[in-house]
């Protein structure tokens, strides 16, 4: 592995071949097939293909979520204590990116069953489903904290995700319905089964792939005797229990902020792309300005990816999150007094809170892995994948319960999927939940972000401490 030179420790590592960014980022078709599908379309096949109502489809949506709440933190407790001839994190990439695949396919049939079967064959399917995700998603993030330390080379590695991650959003977000009425001939059952089989095949090419292009990188990047010392201790000390690593991952107070932030990011994300189709449809009034909306709201995302290693390295992380977080945030205010009557001003507006959003959304895993080291620093235990599962944890538990909100919120306002044109109520509510919501949620994750910029600044102290107490204790 190029990271185990010799070198003092504490040192700035060398820079992370550019071929292993590139392969890493291949894991982002995995992730994004499946987090941009479910986000933007599976409320609208539960409501308008399998025919479960706003209610129940936001009850099972919900109950999923108090899985969650246990299942990502063990999950991570199981990856931690993993060790797999393939490394922690690759072994779970292997075994799981079938499963994935299938449970994701099954997810989005609509067979010829009775209410009450169908029902259930939804809840199978979307608790298998998000077990797989569970196991493939959080392993593919922990990698990246296990093929490097550097806070900077983080960002790096990220930024090709994101590269990945927009143009597979993009695709997915502006082309899935233009595929499913052609593949489908206009017969939506048909034609979810038959693209989401494709794009199953893509999520476990994926996964396969980082599997594949990242052979010997699954471990930290121990560079000193003392370290590579330390990782052979390791391997032979005995486990802690389940319970005394999940009381040291809840001490950790920075890792409980990014848990919240996570969580109303997503949660709010999801609001926003899965009204998307209501709100185009029947507030804007047009439904052909679906794609082109989802499009104008990702596009100058590139924009973003590629300035940000820029202010990473030149106003911090965590300042650059703020930044975005506030583009997004004057965007919302000029729609929330135009109320979206001009259109070209509607797109320009998705278009600009487009740039800050996906600033904001790829630094969200690079700030997550400054966690990781204040941890280690304040318990003494380091825990890559039980730390990360942060990000897991808030994404699924965010993603969950903001599109359990959008079925609530659709009942709430009169929304009634038998007609072809909602009630003047009911296209009001829409717009307002689609705009005050997230105009809410930004404010407050500002605020959220100014309390982790205190700890950012401390970090760089922190990292230098780690450093010493190693060299001490060789």
């Amino acid at each position: 592995m190029n990271d185990n030179t010799q070198r003092p420790a504490g040192a700035e590592a060398a820079p992370l071949p550019r071929k292993l960014r590139m392969f890493y980022g291949v894991g982002e078709f995995g992730q994004q097939f499946s987090v941009m599908t479910l986000s933007m379309f599976l409320l609208f096949f539960y409501t308008d293909v399998l025919k479960i109502s706003p209610a129940a489809a936001g009850i099972l949506l919900l109950v999923a979520k108090f899985w969650d709440a246990v299942n990502d933190p063990l999950m991570g407790v199981i990856i931690e204590r993993s060790n797999g001839r393939h490394g922690k994190c690759r072994t779970f990439l292997l075994r799981w990116a079938v499963p994935a695949g299938v449970f994701f396919w099954l997810m989005f049939n609509a067979p010829d069953l009775s209410p009450t079967m169908k029902l259930i064959y939804a809840y199978v399917t979307y608790f298998g489903q998000d077990l797989c995700y569970t196991a493939t998603g959080l392993a593919y993030t922990t990698l990246m904290a296990r093929i490097t330390r550097d806070p900077i080379q983080r960002v790096a590695l990220n930024q090709s995700r994101a590269f990945i991650s927009m143009f597979t959003a993009i695709f997915v977000s502006s082309m899935t319905m233009a595929l499913v009425e052609s593949a489908g001939g206009g017969n939506y059952v048909v034609g979810f089964r038959i693209v989401m089989a494709v794009y199953a095949v893509l999520l476990v090419l994926g996964y396969l792939g980082v599997f594949l292009l990242t052979r010997g990188y699954d471990k930290q990047d121990v560079a000193t005797e003392e370290e590579l010392a330390e990782a052979e201790a390791e391997k032979h000390r005995p486990h802690m229990s389940i319970g005394q690593m999940l009381r040291i991952l809840f001490s950790n107070n920075l890792w409980r902020w990014f848990v919240v932030t996570t969580l109303l990011y997503y949660g709010s994300s999801s609001i926003t792309q899965g009204l998307l189709i209501y709100y185009v449809r029947d507030y804007i009034g047009n439904s052909s300005l679906v794609g082109l909306a989802s499009l104008m709201s990702m596009i100058s995302g590139f924009f973003a990816i590629i300035l940000l290693q820029f202010f990473a390295k030149k106003i911090g992380k965590v300042r650059a999150s703020i930044m975005g977080l506030g583009i997004a945030l004057t965007c919302m205010l000029v729609r929330i007094i135009s109320q979206d009557r001009f259109v070209p001003l509607y797109l320009a507006c998705l278009l600009v809170s487009g740039f800050g959003l996906s600033l904001f959304a790829s630094l969200v895993i690079p700030n997550i892995m400054d966690s990781i080291d204040y941890g280690e620093w304040k318990t003494g235990v380091r825990s890559d994948a039980l730390v990360m599962s942060a990000n897991s944890f808030g994404t699924k538990i965010g993603q969950g319960l903001g599109t359990a909100s959008i079925a609530f919120m659709l009942e709430a306002v009169g929304y009634d999927e038998a007609l072809t044109v909602q009630t003047a109520s009911c296209v009001n509510g829409i717009h307002w939940l689609a705009t005050l919501v997230p105009f809410a949620v930004y404010a407050v994750l500002i605020a959220f972000m100014l309390v982790i910029y205190q700890y950012e600044k401390k970090m760089p102290a922190i990292r230098k401490e780690l450093a010493e107490r190693k060299q001490a204790q060789g």
